[in-house]
């Protein structure tokens, strides 16, 4: 009787229990149905979106492209990293004995000054990291901005007295900080029906957040170590407000993208408060994309800058060292860049670039450039 009344309980509870784990089934597919439904809106969107931006552009680029609707944007951070070997004079590659015994030293007639260069940079490594935003207001302009983190490196090879080719070794000086901070806006001035064809404005200014002061120990051609201002390429920013202008062209068919960009910096200032500027730099290139599938672009284009050398002179940036003149500053460098973009996850984009010198004409003598790499994670909100 007593197993009775206890069988007959439990199937009450049971009873009881069942419509409730039925409701959470319920409940739980319907949580599921509707991420999916919500992902499927998603991707949708993503979609139409997709067809009126270019294909993921190279890692290298910025100011190619803005979101078609107020609110809409993309934030990531980018990486580049430039490496420099060995000595170049105008086209021509030099040996560092061929600089130090016959390239003039600017500053030579003051004391202690010898005739030639003797301090000369035997490989350079430089490194930028920055975040950036690119965020539309309205259906014809958006806001820009980036925050550029500066690392750079130079082995300099010293060469003892005031001449000959007896070398006294390496030393290697170091600069780190923050850059110039730039932001401007992109105005789109045409978009075809089918976004085929489209034309966009860049305009921006470059704020002089970054030092001009910065300073390291450097070892001299009698054999001792200084502390000294360093070179003028070894400083984190220009020290001017600088300008920036830029002409943008992108299209795209099917699985084709291309574009060209044009792209003016120029100094609003004679000078900074050193007694200095950059010259003016123009930057032109072009490129051509592929899309494999929806998620995977890859790219190759080519670019090509001319500026203008360096203009006044910094009175602490002094001596024998090839840096320290700002005739070795400027010229023309033109590359070519293959990339590759892959969209992991939706509205998130990994990209990576390599660039390499297919010509290079500098005014007076250089550090040659080997290769830059670039890096770069998008993220879109929309």
């Amino acid at each position: 009787m007593k197993s009775g009344k206890l069988l007959l309980a439990s199937s009450l509870m049971l009873a009881l229990a069942a419509p409730v784990v039925v409701q959470a089934e319920e409940d739980e597919a319907m949580t599921a149905f509707e991420k999916r439904k919500a992902l499927a809106e998603r991707i949708k969107k993503l979609r139409e979106l997709r067809k009126r931006l270019p294909h993921p552009v190279p890692s290298g680029l910025f100011g190619i492209y803005a979101f078609p609707e107020a609110g809409q944007g993309v934030a990531g951070i980018n990486y580049q990293h430039h490496e420099f070997d060995g000595l170049i004079q105008g086209s021509d590659s030099v040996s560092a004995e061929t600089v130090v015994t016959t390239v003039p030293n600017r500053f030579f007639g003051d004391p202690m000054q010898p005739p030639t260069l003797r301090v000369v940079p035997e490989h350079v490594e430089a490194d930028v990291a920055f975040p950036f935003a690119n965020f539309a207001i309205n259906d014809k302009f958006a806001l820009v901005g980036l925050v550029p983190l500066v690392q750079k490196k130079t082995t300099l090879e010293t060469f003892a007295g005031p001449m000959g080719t007896k070398s006294l070794g390496t030393n290697t000086v170091k600069s780190k900080g923050l850059g110039d901070i730039k932001f401007g806006t992109i105005y789109k001035a045409y978009n075809s029906e089918n976004y085929r064809h489209n034309f966009l404005v860049d305009l921006g200014l470059s704020v002089p957040t970054g030092s001009i002061t910065e300073t390291d120990y450097s070892l001299t051609p009698m054999n001792t170590k200084v502390k000294t201002r360093l070179a003028y390429g070894m400083q984190l920013g220009t020290g001017t407000w600088d300008g920036f202008f830029g002409l943008v062209y992108w299209g795209q068919d099917k699985n084709w993208g291309w574009g060209s960009q044009y792209l003016a910096t120029i100094p609003l200032e004679s000078e900074n408060k050193e007694g200095w500027r950059y010259g003016d730099k123009h930057e032109l290139t072009a490129w051509v994309s592929y899309s494999w599938n929806p998620d995977l672009v890859t790219s190759l284009r080519i670019r090509g800058e001319t500026q203008d050398q360096i203009h006044g002179m910094d009175p602490k940036i002094y001596g024998a060292g090839l840096g320290a003149d700002p005739d070795n500053y400027g010229g023309e460098r033109v590359e070519v860049g293959i990339g590759i973009n892959w969209m992991p996850v939706p509205a998130n984009n990994l990209s990576v670039e390599l660039l390499f010198p297919v010509h290079q004409d500098r005014n007076g003598v250089q550090a040659e450039h080997d290769f830059s790499l670039a890096f770069s994670w998008r993220t879109g909100f929309f």
